[in-house]
């Protein structure tokens, strides 16, 4: 089992909708997460804005500078996800 983190970032410019960028898969595209079943994820929040991410209803709001609990990867699929508070927000977790 591995733990991955996507970082809640900025949009380039002021007024864009923050990005999902996936920690140490630089190579996947912007949202993109790629996991193995079993593997955990969490979200970090590194914008200014309060974020909430539609996989973890049953969790509080990640405010800035905080990260969510994990969630836990299913045996496999794609998962699209986004923030309950931006719909426009949007990523996808790749299970294989």
């Amino acid at each position: 089992m591995a733990a991955w983190s996507v970082n809640i970032v900025p949009g380039n410019k002021p007024g864009d909708p923050a990005e999902f960028i996936s920690h140490n898969q630089p190579s996947a595209p912007a949202g993109t997460l790629y996991v193995d079943p079993g593997d955990v994820v969490s979200w970090n929040n590194t914008t200014r804005n309060n974020h909430h991410v539609s996989l973890l209803q049953d969790q509080p709001v990640v405010t800035p500078g905080h990260q969510t609990s994990a969630w836990l990867a299913p045996a496999s699929g794609t998962v699209t996800y986004h923030c309950l508070i931006h719909q426009n927000e949007t990523g996808t977790i790749v299970v294989s």
